[in-house]
């Protein structure tokens, strides 16, 4: 607790009910009052600590499994670990996804690659990428290094369609990025914006072999560690697993978020987390 105070009022003291700076002990430890109109505040209200029922180190300890273990952690999994019930490791898991999203701060740079997917169970007798609804429609971009790959991102979009792939090139990847796709027909469009856009066919991913290794290796993140995800939860599922793909060299700047993050943003509700759904 001590350390959680440091974290959160270390820069100084701002009263989320009037905005003064300056404050008081409060009646309990760790409790700042504000001077002027007297509301009192603990180290942990409003942070991804807030309200935990089931104590501090517990949620210490999950965070640390589901950032730092290779393979993240299931609720299932984080339940018996932690001895609480499913839905409580649940809820946590996904109060912490909220703080894992993209700033876009740092788009996709140079040689970058451009793909789409579903993830699905197919039906039988049913072929092609719009035969249902049941499936999840993903567009990925992966910058392309020498021998190696760099920054990833991956969204939900509802359809294969310009107006929706386009939504991966704005929010993350440079105007003068030299992009490559197959040759869907959805990213002739785009060329007219981003002018180091070629296409190539892709001949079953031979053409694309660091992409689709991307893919699959999140499939089979998806289906190994989950098993199952909500259609309406799934983009912070994908964000979550490429915050940590984009730090794997880094492991020190993902323990900062458990003390930076969730400590200077307002933690959200369970209400909020499922109008969050996408």
């Amino acid at each position: 607790m001590e350390y959680l105070a440091q974290q959160k009022w270390g820069l100084g003291f701002v009263c989320k009910a009037c905005g003064h700076d300056r404050a008081y002990k409060g009646k309990k430890h760790f409790h700042k009052r504000c001077m002027r109109c007297g509301r009192e505040e603990s180290a942990t209200a409003h942070t991804l600590f807030h309200n935990v029922k089931f104590g501090l180190r517990k949620a210490f300890g999950m965070v640390y499994d589901i950032m730092l273990s290779k393979k993240g952690a299931n609720s299932i999994w984080l339940a018996e670990r932690y001895e609480v019930s499913q839905n409580t490791a649940w809820l946590f898991r996904r109060k912490l996804q909220q703080y894992l999203k993209s700033s876009g701060r740092h788009p996709l740079t140079g040689k970058v690659e451009v793909d789409e997917f579903e993830i699905g169970t197919p039906k039988k007798g049913k072929q092609g990428r719009a035969s249902t609804d049941e499936k999840v429609r993903v567009v990925i971009a992966v910058e392309i290094r020498e021998g190696t790959v760099g920054n990833a991102y991956a969204k939900v979009i509802d359809d294969f369609s310009t107006r929706s792939l386009k939504t991966i090139f704005d929010r993350h990847i440079a105007k003068d990025a030299a992009v490559r796709t197959d040759g869907w027909s959805g990213y002739a469009p785009l060329k007219r914006i981003y002018k180091r856009l070629t296409q190539e066919h892709s001949c079953n991913g031979a053409n694309f072999p660091q992409i689709h290794i991307q893919i699959r290796n999140l499939k089979n993140w998806l289906r190994g560690v989950h098993s199952y995800c909500d259609k309406g939860n799934f983009q912070d599922y994908l964000d979550e697993y490429f915050y940590r793909f984009n730090r794997r060299g880094h492991r020190i700047s993902i323990i900062d978020l458990l003390f930076d993050r969730p400590m200077t943003t307002r933690s959200a509700t369970f209400n909020e987390i499922r109008a969050f759904a996408t």
